[in-house]
C-alpha cells in the first residue's frame, strides 16, 4: 500500500516509534489519555502496541465509536474515573490549534496534573502556512516557543500565562509535498493547464516519497515534554 502523499502519515509513523521507545524503557504498558481521540486511529495504533489506552472528544459520536471499539471514552475530563486519572502519556494530536490562548493556558496544566512524574505530554499542532486556516476550526498556530514561552521558561521579556511548568525533551518536524495551490490551474482554466498542473504535484507527490518526506514544506511539529522539577 502506497504511503498518502500527506504529512499526517508521517506523524503518525513518528507517534508509532515514540511510543514503542517509551514503552521499551518503562518496561510494562503505558497508560496512555488521547485527548481529542477523533474516529480512533491513534487509540488502535497505540492499543495494537499494547497500551492501556482512554480516549476524550467533546463530540458524542466519536466517543460512542471508540467506546463500541472497546474503549473507555469520555466526552469531558471531568467525567474521568477517579482510578483513571493517572497517565504515563497525554497524547493531544491537532487540538491546541482550536483553543484560543487564554483556553490553552489553562488546560495544559489541568492536563499536565494527570501525567506520573515521569510521564510525558505529546503535542501534535500545524505550523502556520497557506494550509492552516483552510479548516475555519482553527483559532491560531502555536509554535515551540509558544509552548515554551507559555509553559516553560520563565523571565522571559515577553510571555503569556508564563509558568515552569513543562521542559521540552525532543522535537520533530514534518513536511508535506509541494503543491501548486497558488496557481490559477489548480483551481480553474482548460483541459490543458489542468493536466499539466496534477502532473506538476504528482511530480511533487513522487519526490516527497523518495525522499522519505524529506523534500516539501514544513506542515507540522510534534514536541515530547516532561514535568519540570521543582528547585
Amino acid at each position: 500500500m502506497q504511503i498518502p502523499a500527506h504529512y499526517q502519515s508521517l506523524e503518525f509513523d513518528r507517534v508509532r516509534k515514540l511510543i514503542t521507545v517509551l514503552a521499551a524503557h518503562a518496561g510494562r504498558p503505558l497508560r496512555v489519555l488521547d485527548f481529542g481521540c477523533g474516529r480512533a486511529k491513534y487509540l488502535d495504533c497505540l492499543s495494537s502496541l499494547g497500551c492501556q489506552v482512554t480516549g476524550i472528544d467533546a463530540n458524542p459520536a466519536y466517543v460512542a465509536e471508540a467506546e463500541a471499539k472497546g474503549y473507555s471514552a469520555y466526552p469531558s475530563l471531568d467525567l474521568l474515573p477517579d482510578e483513571s486519572r493517572r497517565f504515563d502519556v497525554v497524547f493531544l494530536s491537532h487540538v491546541i490549534e482550536h483553543l484560543p490562548p487564554d483556553e490553552l493556558v489553562e488546560f495544559v496544566p489541568r492536563l499536565c496534573r494527570l501525567l506520573t512524574e515521569e510521564g510525558r505530554m505529546v503535542i501534535v499542532t500545524p505550523i502556520p502556512g497557506e494550509r492552516f486556516y483552510h479548516d475555519f476550526s482553527h483559532i491560531r498556530p502555536y509554535l515551540p516557543q509558544s509552548i515554551r514561552h507559555a509553559f516553560g521558561q520563565t523571565g522571559a521579556p515577553i510571555s503569556y500565562g508564563e509558568t515552569s511548568l513543562i521542559e521540552l525533551v525532543d522535537i520533530y518536524f514534518f513536511k508535506d509535498p509541494y503543491r501548486t495551490r497558488l496557481w490559477r490551474s489548480f483551481y480553474v482554466g482548460g483541459s490543458l493547464a489542468k493536466t499539466l498542473t496534477r502532473i506538476v504535484n504528482a511530480t511533487f507527490d513522487a519526490v516527497w516519497r523518495i525522499s522519505g518526506g524529506r523534500c516539501g514544506v514544513v506542515a507540522s511539529w510534534l514536541g515530547v515534554y516532561k514535568l519540570r522539577r521543582s528547585g
